[in-house]
């Protein structure tokens, strides 16, 4: 097999930063003969104002400088065609003195999987608001009955009723996730930016969830940093992202388990921290906890609820933060889940907002997942 047989698009730069090897694919997608290209700079060949790929291609390149290796979907326009999206990955080359010797480019058409992916959310993001409507009218008669206010009711009614609200919360709680996978992928994530007090957003994330814990025989302990601290967040994504683990540590641990949420403040950084006691993350799902839909169990038949998009919304909030989820874990040893956010100070205004671009600034999972 030759580099012309690869079916994905290959460019390599060399160490002087010259393009030295392009695959036809390559050459398809970059809109650029071959013959023209080797010997030039990607920015030589983004020159032109119509090539958004090779635009995006001396960005990456950039940031895998920096970081090593770089991940982006990159949008692209055509005159006479539809939108495309093409996939470009980054990665560092090293020579056997383990010095860098280039810049591996890959770049892969997905526009139909991205395409399918955009019209599953659209179709979920209709129906969960579908189901809004209904389900609005059942909890507030509920709650109406639960508080005595179309009169009294009988033990048994009473007990019937508040788990008619419960499960209304639960499934509010389910449509919620759905609705947020078409704002996901957009840049609505993490726009309203606010000084937030640690203290505050934890309680918040843990409230919900005392009522869960004691009903799943759990325990669920909060431990605030004694000295009062802020952060620079989107108040509601943050506190989705927290909301998030602690449901999933408390799912996966079992009756007289233990749920401890925390905030560690150091070295100009708050560290939040999710661990169990539970039953911990099998090595062969570690990189897989965070996909979308993805549960380690068979849907038809596994013991734990849910639609298995909890881990992937709270990577989303977070990679939208600029932060990263990391996770210990080991059969039988439970998790523990943290991510950093800068601590907030008087003084600074705002910092600038995150790249999305460069695979490993996003999540880092480290030993066993979920």
């Amino acid at each position: 097999m030759t580099i012309g047989d690869i079916m994905d698009g290959v460019v390599f730069v060399d160490r002087e930063g010259l393009i030295a090897v392009i695959n036809p694919v390559a050459e398809d997608l970059l809109d650029v003969r071959g013959l023209l290209a080797v010997g030039k700079t990607p920015g030589q060949v983004a020159a032109d104002d119509q090539r958004e790929l090779a635009k995006a291609l001396v960005v990456e390149i950039e940031a895998a400088s920096v970081a090593g290796t770089a991940h982006r979907t990159v949008e692209i326009h055509h005159g006479e065609r539809d939108l495309h999206y093409v996939d470009l990955r980054v990665s560092t080359v090293r020579d056997a003195e383990d010095r860098p010797a280039g810049k591996l480019v890959v770049l892969r058409d997905v526009t139909k999987e991205f395409k399918a992916d955009q019209l599953r959310n659209q179709y979920l993001s209709i129906v969960a608001h579908e189901l809004r409507t209904p389900l609005t009218g059942i909890k507030t008669y509920s709650t109406m009955l639960a508080k005595r206010s179309l009169g009294e009711l009988q033990p048994n009614q009473a007990t019937a009723i508040e788990s008619i609200r419960e499960q209304c919360i639960r499934l509010e709680h389910q449509i919620d996730k759905l609705v947020n996978l078409g704002h996901i992928d957009s840049s609505n994530y993490a726009r309203d930016l606010d000084e937030i007090d640690v203290i505050a957003v934890l309680r918040g994330a843990v409230e919900p969830f005392r009522g869960v814990a004691a009903d799943a025989g759990v325990k669920l302990e909060l431990e605030e940093p004694t000295d009062g601290c802020k952060v620079r967040a989107d108040r509601v994504d943050l506190g989705r992202a927290l909301k998030a683990i602690i449901e999933n540590a408390i799912k996966f641990t079992p009756e007289g388990g233990r749920v401890a949420v925390s905030a560690e403040v150091a070295d100009g950084w708050v560290t939040f921290v999710v661990s169990d006691s539970g039953i911990g993350i099998d090595p062969r799902y570690q990189r897989r906890i965070f996909e979308k839909f993805f549960q380690v169990e068979d849907p038809l038949t596994r013991y734990h609820g849910g639609a298995g998009l909890g881990l992937f919304v709270a990577q989303a909030a977070l990679q939208a933060h600029g932060s990263r989820i990391e996770v210990v874990s080991g059969l039988g040893t439970g998790a523990r889940f943290r991510f950093s956010l800068p601590l907030f100070e008087e003084e600074v205004t705002e910092a600038p907002r995150p790249s999305r671009s460069a695979a490993g600034a996003i999540v880092s999972v480290t030993g066993d997942t979920r």
